[in-house]
């Protein structure tokens, strides 16, 4: 650790205890974790440490082990994608085995993935990003009551700010993991959401969602079309379900590999089509590229972030 790191997280411990001991501890296990803490402290240091201290925070009152699920984590994901570097394709072809591989798999999503990824919203710097996009342009378009959903919604930090940010909004929102919709229940019972805001049920995005037409105000459909073998329909059903005129905030990435991802996008102008044949328009979106950064990196992942508005 760097004297100027080491001098920033000490000047942060009396304000974000937690993401201040958390930052310490991460930079002990090395770089190929802690590679990314200098950038933040030097460019996102006003946001980074409020989401640092939060997740922590998250961690401790959920009893996780954060220091390892962020490295595993991010470990699984460099080995995948220096697979992609080196072979140009996704490691996965097929939905039905990752989801026994990973979604279904308590030593996956239990023990590593669910907190792990919850951890990158402050600790992988494009992740923060987008969920500053997300804070900044998204939670505003949202009404100050009725319901929305997120369909995919894992750990469920974005089902916990629009309720937060909206006191009067409520959620019937889906994800196919018995796993996810444990974590995320328990996040938005610790960070203080009432139980009658929200129902996490199981549901497939490849299926219709059990929900009428027009009838959701808001949605949110984070890190899910690299996921599926069809992100064109998933874009159509979420358009069947939203009012017109609802936001709908959607990610993707592009040359990323991982343990999950399925779909391989070709170009951001793939992505845009889709979110337009599907009925939306795009009203802010930010490209992120890893190499914008990281000086002298070869990794040619570009992530993808959307703020839309079903057509009228």
């Amino acid at each position: 650790m760097s004297d100027a790191v080491e001098v920033a997280i000490e000047e942060a411990q009396e304000r974000y205890p937690q993401g201040a001991e958390l930052a310490r501890k991460l930079c002990a296990v090395g770089p190929l974790v802690s590679g990314s803490i200098p950038w933040l402290l030097r460019e996102r240091s006003e946001a980074f440490w409020p989401m640092a201290d939060r997740l922590a925070n998250l961690s401790r009152r959920l009893e996780g082990s954060p220091i390892e699920s962020l490295a595993e984590y991010t470990v699984m994901y460099l080995k995948e994608q220096m697979t992609f570097e080196r072979t140009g394709k996704y490691s996965n072809t097929d939905f039905d085995e990752v989801y026994k591989a990973v979604y279904d798999n308590p030593e996956v999503m239990r023990r590593f993935y669910l907190e792990g990824l919850m951890l990158t919203h402050a600790f992988w710097p494009i992740h923060l990003d987008i969920h500053l996009f997300f804070d900044e342009h998204f939670l505003p378009l949202v009404p100050p009551a009725g319901e929305g959903l997120e369909v995919g919604f894992g750990h469920g930090l974005y089902i916990c700010d629009v309720l937060k940010r909206h006191p009067g909004a409520r959620t019937r929102s889906f994800d196919i993991s018995q796993h996810a919709r444990e974590f995320a229940t328990r996040v938005l019972q610790l960070e203080g959401i009432e139980s009658d805001r929200f129902a996490l049920e199981a549901a497939d995005i490849r299926q219709p969602l059990p929900v009428e037409a027009r009838s959701q105000e808001w949605a949110v459909f984070a890190e899910v079309l690299e996921h599926i073998p069809d992100p064109q329909a998933a874009l159509h059903e979420l358009s069947r379900v939203l009012a017109p005129g609802a936001p709908l905030f959607t990610t993707t990435v592009l040359n990323s590999n991982a343990i999950d991802h399925l779909h391989q996008f070709a170009d951001a102008a793939e992505v845009r089509g889709m979110i337009a044949k599907a009925g939306f328009e795009v009203v802010e979106e930010r490209v992120l590229a890893v190499k914008d950064y990281v000086s002298n990196s070869n990794d040619p992942t570009v992530d993808l972030a959307y703020v839309c508005r079903r057509a009228t």
